[in-house]
Order: structure tokens, then C-alpha cells, then sequence
């Protein structure tokens, strides 16, 4: 189709003369009439073509072209198109490279998977052969590489020994021989697989060599200053493999891994294990090593001591540095480091605060409390100091001086003593307590304090006369406790214990007798146990039982059936031995008299009646007196059942039937029901009520 078009373009090309000369050959038409000599066409000529061999006709396009005035041919340049062969198809074991398409004129290539040779010829073409479209040759074949027979090996064999072909991909694997009793057994040396394989696609070949069936023995390997990580057995042979470390702080040179091969010794070589690092640095007392990275020490490896906080070096210095020389050891280790020592702080009128803190030597970080003796202080401090020995030797602050102080003259006062006070002497600021001797009472404050002003605040108190303590008493306090003194007109109030009587007076006085000497009014009471006496309640009982009655019991009284509590039903026994409220008593239970209500008619009236007792009574109708009935003296002294007489609903009715035999007029009988009416709903709301 292309060669068709670069024809009719080259056709198209401008003539001089208004005529067409023959059209260019194209490759898949020719015209349908034969072309003689140079024969020239006028312009509009239609000239019509045929397909040659092996095209068809394109049915999308016309099969003529037509002389343009300008001395061209004018029409479609694929008038024909290439006819297609039938697909091929592809050899078991290989595959088509595919073409655009299968038409004529186009060729197809082959090729065979791997492990598969060409049999034939890799290419056909589609022609036209006795004119039919088809392909100039049968389809290659592909054949599986052969290889030869695997090699056999002595002392062993291989596992396609029954096998007489062997062909790509095919494997083997080879074993030796056992051994007969007392000899060495055999290694494999070598591939103990092999597999047929192919280096031009063309011919197979083994992948390697055959391995061999040989008595190996390697000697058991040992590596100074190291160790076997694995690998370990009793006998080593053929391509056992051992791995090495060395020991702490030594380093391998050499391969760590090395495998026993058919020469007897070990490749790589064995390892050697040789000494990069020194040994831990030495440890000084007192001291810390400092900026220590890890514990390997290679040479020249520096190592700085520091001496602990308080301490230095004999020498003075407060670092020391060591390093680790070529033979693997330290340098000169540092001497110990010592204590800082502070000077004793001797301080004249002064000493310190806490004997235990006392020292023969003072080390670094030592405090010590210092105060002046009775009489000295310090100047611009407070009444002690605590010292402190600095790293530099000195103590912070420095040792203080101690000076005379002002002080206060000695409280003299008759009759009054000191209890205590802050200080010995009387310097200012000094607290100190006062109290009166025996007898006597104290008028001021019982504290004072040496004022800036070398006086005593507040005023020195005097001491007056007053009596002693009150007498105690057992069982019982007076209100005096919380007091100390007790002056001239005091009172004090005695009080006994719960369940106590005092005997005498409740209070004394001090007081004074002659005008000089101040003694109580009189001896203190006592205190006694009170108890009340049994109460006795005939007819009746109390709750609960007890053999004695203590002061605050409570109990509880109740009279048998047929008698009534006279009085409270409780009592309890006070301070003073007596039941309040008083004991009550049990009296009989009495009915009243009967009281005629109604129509009821008493027989036999009595001013009272005892329990149990019964009296009759009947019930009067219509002027005639009825059936006898009774009622009874109950124990609660009410009468059962009341003596009441009541008319019933059915004689009302009966009544009101006489009414109508009479012949009562209908009005008033109309207001007589009505009347009856209403009072039957009273009846009615008294029930429900």
C-alpha cells in the first residue's frame, strides 16, 4: 500500500502538456487493460486496476483513477490492500513472536522456552504458492536440551543412576559410600547437586564438576584468649564450619568463621586473639574516676580522678590523670585523696553549743554551734553561730569573738523565788519566772523580762499573805482546782461524785481570825454513798428486780388484775436517798353505782360493786316491764355489757300499721310517715358515723 501511494504521488507530478503518460508499476494493482509503448492519456481518462497476486480489492475505496488537468493522476492510493494467512500456530514448548499482522508478505519468528532447542527454521513468510495464500514452511519444533550422562565418582554414587536420559533441568545428587567397620567415613567434597543446564541453548552441560568421596580430617580448633561460639563437635571433618570471639579486651585478627576443607586444614586460617585493652583502672580511696566512657581501655586511653567533694590529693592537686601505655598497663596510679581539715575553732568566753559535736579534728562539711559563756555575747550575731569547715579549710563565717554584755540587776523581791529563766546571768533579754513562797500570793506578773533599758518589764510584782490549798476531799473535787493563790475572801465549793451525799458545809472561805494569819473557815465535808430503800407496792410488782436501789435507778410499777396504780408509774432514787416521785400504791378496782338510762330498771342498787359482781336489770315497755337482763363488774371498773334498753326498728313499724286500722285521716297519716322517714336516716347517719 505504501509503494502504491509514492507511485500515484509521483504520478501527480505537473506535466507540460495537458495529457497523462502511463501511471507508475505499483506493487499490489496493475491495470486492467494492457499499457503499449508511451502511450498518453487526455485528461479526464478513466483508467480502472486489478490486484496482483496476494491483494484484494479495499472495499472502502474506488479501483480507478482519472488524468487531472495538470498531468496527474487523481484517486485513492490503497485501491488494494494485503490478503491475510491463516495463524500459524505455535510448537509445544515454544512461542510465536508476533507481527503487526499475518499478511502477505510478512514473516513470522520463533523461539523455544528455556531448555528447549530450534528444530527447523526460526522465520516463515506469507506467499502466494499455486495462487493460494500460505506460509513458504512447516513451523520449527522444540526439543529439550539433552546432557550427557552424569559423571560417576569413586566411594560414591548419584541419584540418577537408573536413569538413561537426562535432559534440562534434570538434577542429581551424589552421596558417598558408608564406610566398612573401623575406617573413617567419607566427605562429600564438592556440589553435592548437580543439574543440567545450557550455556548456548544449544548443547547441555552439568552445572559443576562431580563432587568427590574423600577421608577429611581437620585438627580440633583452638585460638589463644578466645572462644568457640559454635560449630563445636568431638571430630571435625569436610566442611564443618566453628565460629570465634575473642575474651574481654581482646580483639580478632583474622576471620571469625572458618570451614574445615578437603585439604585437612581450615580456610580461612584460624584466628588470633590479641590484647586492645588494658585493665580496669585502679581504684583510689576517696576518689571517683571521671568521663569514664565504657570499660574498653585502648592504649593511650587517659583516665582523670577526681577527688570526693571535701577531699584533695596529698599533693594539693584536685584532679590526676593516668593513661594506658603500649604494653597494656596504667600509668602511675594517683595516692589517695585525704579529708579537708579545718583548725579548732578555740574561741576565748565562748564554747560550743553541743558537747557531741566536740572534735579532735574538724573535716570538711563539720558544723559546729558556738555560744558565748554567761556574761558574753557576740557582736552583731544572735546568742549562737553555726560554723561550717568550707573545701577551702577555712570556717564560714569566720570564728567570732565573744564581749562583755549589759545586764539587768538580780530581782530581789521578800518572799518570792525564782522557778526559772532563759539565761544564767541577767542580760538583756532574759526571760525569767517568779512565785511566791507557801502562804503567800503573788500581785503582779509572774514573768518579767531585762528590757534594753537594763530595768525589768513589766514592774517587779510583790507577794501578799494567802491561804494554802483547799482541803481535798475523797469522792469529790472543789472549784478551786484551776487556781494557785488564794486570797484573803476567796470561796471555794465542794461538789461529790454522781451517787454521793455531801455531809457538811458546800463551802468554805479564807479567812482570817486574829487579823494577821489567813486560814478556811472550817474542815471540808465528805462525800457518802447514798442508797434508797426497797419500795414495798402490795397488789402490785416493779421492773425491773434489783437487791439494792443506787442513786439514779429508775423503775417502773404495775398493780395485779383487779387493782388500780395509785400515784406515778415511775420513780427514781435521788442524791438525797428518796424515791421521786413517791412510791405508788395498788387499790381494788370498784364499778360505780348503776344509773337507770332509758327504760332500764335497776334491781337491788349498792353505792359500789367489786369485781366480777353482777346486778339485774329490765327494760320497761309500754308501761310493762320486760325480760330480766344482766351485766358485770369489769376488771377495768366499767360495767360489760352497758345496761342500756333501745327500741327496734320493726315495733316502730308496727305502731305505724295500728295507725292505719284506726282511721287516721290520710293528712296527718302523710305527716306521721314523713316524720318517720326522717327519723329512720338519723338512725341511719348516727351508725355511720
Amino acid at each position: 500500500a505504501a509503494v502504491l501511494g509514492s507511485l500515484l504521488t509521483a504520478a501527480l507530478i505537473v506535466t507540460v502538456h495537458s495529457r497523462c503518460t502511463a501511471p507508475p508499476r505499483s506493487a499490489s494493482a496493475e491495470p486492467k487493460e494492457q499499457l503499449e509503448g508511451t502511450r498518453l492519456f487526455p485528461v479526464g481518462y478513466r483508467m480502472e486496476f486489478v490486484c496482483r497476486p496476494g491483494f484484494m480489492r479495499n472495499a472502502r475505496t474506488g479501483n480507478a483513477l482519472t488524468c487531472g488537468v495538470s498531468g496527474g493522476w487523481h484517486g485513492p492510493s490503497d485501491i488494494c490492500i494485503p490478503k491475510a494467512c491463516i495463524y500459524p500456530g505455535e510448537p509445544p514448548n515454544g512461542r510465536l513472536l508476533l507481527p503487526g499482522t499475518f499478511t502477505f508478505g510478512s514473516t513470522v519468528n520463533f523461539s523455544c522456552n528455556a531448555g528447549y532447542r530450534l528444530i527447523g527454521h526460526p522465520e516463515i513468510k506469507c506467499v502466494v504458492r499455486n495462487g493460494i495464500l500460505t506460509w513458504d514452511r512447516d513451523i520449527p519444533t522444540c526439543q529439550a536440551i539433552p546432557c550427557a550422562p552424569p559423571p560417576e565418582i569413586e566411594n560414591g554414587q548419584h541419584s540418577g543412576m537408573d536413569k538413561e536420559d537426562f535432559v534440562f533441568g534434570d538434577s542429581v545428587t551424589y552421596r558417598c559410600h558408608s564406610p566398612s567397620w573401623g575406617q573413617r567415613p567419607f566427605s562429600l567434597v564438592g556440589e553435592a547437586s548437580i543439574f543440567c543446564t545450557t550455556k548456548d541453548d544449544l548443547n547441555g552441560v552439568w552445572s559443576s564438576p562431580a563432587p568427590e568421596c574423600k577421608v577429611v580430617t581437620c585438627k580440633e580448633p583452638r585460638v589463644e584468649n578466645g572462644k568457640l561460639l559454635s560449630g563445636y563437635r568431638p571430630d571435625y571433618t569436610f566442611g564443618d564450619t566453628v565460629v570465634f570471639d575473642c575474651d574481654f579486651r581482646y580483639s580478632l585478627s583474622g576471620s571469625g568463621a572458618s570451614t574445615c576443607k578437603d585439604s585437612d586444614l581450615w580456610e580461612p586460617p584460624l584466628p588470633l586473639c590479641q590484647r586492645s585493652s588494658c585493665g580496669d583502672p585502679p581504684d583510689v580511696r576517696n576518689a571517683v574516676k571521671a568521663r569514664l566512657a565504657g570499660n574498653l581501655f585502648p592504649v593511650d586511653t587517659v583516665v582523670t580522678y577526681e577527688c570526693q567533694p571535701g577531699h584533695r590529693f596529698s599533693t594539693g592537686q584536685s584532679t590526676w590523670n593516668i593513661s594506658c601505655l603500649p604494653d597494656f598497663v596504667w600509668s602511675e596510679a594517683p595516692p589517695p585523696c585525704e579529708r579537708i581539715s579545718c583548725p579548732d575553732p578555740h574561741i576565748p568566753n565562748g564554747k560550743p553549743l553541743h558537747l557531741w559535736h566536740m572534735k579532735e579534728v574538724y573535716e570538711y562539711g563539720d558544723r559546729l554551734e558556738v555560744a558565748c559563756t554567761e556574761g558574753f555575747s557576740f557582736k552583731g550575731h544572735g546568742s549562737s553561730i553555726t560554723l561550717r569547715c568550707t573545701l577551702s579549710g577555712d570556717w564560714d563565717p569566720a570564728v567570732p569573738e565573744c564581749t562583755p554584755e549589759p545586764h539587768c540587776p538580780k530581782p530581789d523581791i521578800p518572799h518570792v523565788k525564782e522557778v526559772s529563766k532563759s539565761r544564767r546571768d541577767y542580760a538583756v533579754g532574759t526571760q525569767v519566772s517568779l512565785e511566791c513562797d507557801e502562804g503567800y500570793s503573788l500581785r503582779g506578773s509572774e514573768s518579767i523580762t531585762c528590757g534594753a533599758n537594763l530595768n525589768w518589764e513589766p514592774e517587779l510584782p510583790f507577794c501578799d499573805q494567802a491561804c494554802g490549798p483547799p482541803p481535798q476531799i475523797s469522792f469529790g473535787q472543789h472549784s478551786g482546782r484551776s487556781d494557785r493563790d488564794f486570797p484573803y475572801g476567796t470561796k471555794v465549793t465542794y461538789k461529790c461524785a454522781e451517787g454521793l451525799s455531801l455531809i457538811g458545809d458546800e463551802s468554805i472561805y479564807c479567812t482570817s481570825d486574829d487579823g494577821k494569819s489567813l486560814a478556811w473557815s472550817g474542815p471540808a465535808p465528805e462525800c457518802r454513798v447514798v442508797r434508797c430503800p426497797k419500795p414495798v407496792v402490795e397488789r402490785g410488782r416493779m421492773t425491773p428486780q434489783r437487791f439494792s436501789f443506787p442513786y439514779g435507778l429508775l423503775l417502773s410499777f404495775s398493780c395485779d388484775k383487779g387493782f388500780r396504780l395509785r400515784g406515778a408509774a415511775q420513780s427514781r432514787c435521788l442524791a438525797d436517798g428518796t424515791w421521786d416521785p413517791p412510791v405508788p400504791t395498788c387499790q381494788p378496782v370498784r364499778c360505780p353505782r348503776l344509773q337507770g338510762q332509758g327504760d332500764a330498771v335497776i334491781h337491788f342498787q349498792k353505792p359500789w360493786y367489786e369485781v366480777n359482781e353482777t346486778v339485774s336489770f329490765t327494760c320497761r315497755r309500754d308501761g310493762y316491764l320486760g325480760v330480766l337482763s344482766k351485766t358485770t363488774c369489769s376488771a377495768d371498773g366499767t360495767w360489760t355489757p352497758p345496761p342500756t334498753c333501745k327500741r327496734d326498728t320493726c315495733e316502730r313499724i308496727l305502731r305505724n300499721k295500728a295507725a292505719f286500722q284506726c282511721g287516721i285521716p290520710l293528712s296527718d297519716l302523710k305527716t306521721l310517715l314523713e316524720v318517720q322517714k326522717l327519723y329512720l336516716e338519723i338512725q341511719k347517719l348516727e351508725k355511720e358515723l
